[in-house]
């Protein structure tokens, strides 16, 4: 006697077992953006995969002074690392000011990479990108800001701006 299994059973068990792969995947990916504890001190690069993507994630250190210049107290000298390795703002008075630095992307068409940029740490409130959550199809500029406002309290910021890659890695 031979057992007929409905098609429609195979397919709710193929529909299952694939809602439970793409559970595990999209619960790996957060994981993958956690937020750290503690920030990396130097240009790092973390290299990932799962079942669909390959993940290159570079991560750099950014930090900031803010200091006030209202007061009439310009013993503090206003300065901006040009350092690549580290998205170092500088000492900047607080009041309507932003600084700009930039991060060069490298592409081709080829290859369909998916680009996001986060800013962790109590510096990030006050981060934010020319572009986000893009595909890059070539060389790409992307501006990152750092924006202090006139609410901005002084002190020490402190953080990480990591830049993820994502890359389909089927064949």
């Amino acid at each position: 006697m031979k057992i007929k299994i409905p098609k429609i059973f195979i397919l709710l068990i193929f529909g299952i077992a694939l809602f439970f792969m793409t559970v595990i995947s999209l619960n790996w990916t957060g994981n993958l953006i956690k937020k750290p504890n503690e920030f990396v001190e130097n240009r790092t690069v973390v290299t990932k995969s799962d079942l669909f993507y390959d993940y290159k994630i570079t991560k750099y250190p950014s930090k900031v002074e803010i200091i006030d210049l209202r007061s009439g107290n310009i013993s503090n000298l206003i300065g901006i690392s040009t350092d690549e390795w580290i998205f170092n703002f500088g000492i900047i008075p607080v009041g309507r000011n932003y600084v700009m630095k930039s991060v060069f992307l490298e592409g081709n068409k080829e290859d369909e990479l998916e680009i996001s940029l986060i800013a962790i740490g109590n510096i990030s409130d006050m981060i934010s990108f020319s572009k986000n959550n893009f595909y890059l199809d070539g060389n790409e500029t992307v501006y990152v800001f750092l924006n202090v406002t006139d609410n901005t309290k002084l002190g020490n910021y402190t953080g990480e701006i990591d830049i993820i890659v994502k890359k389909e890695n089927f064949g």
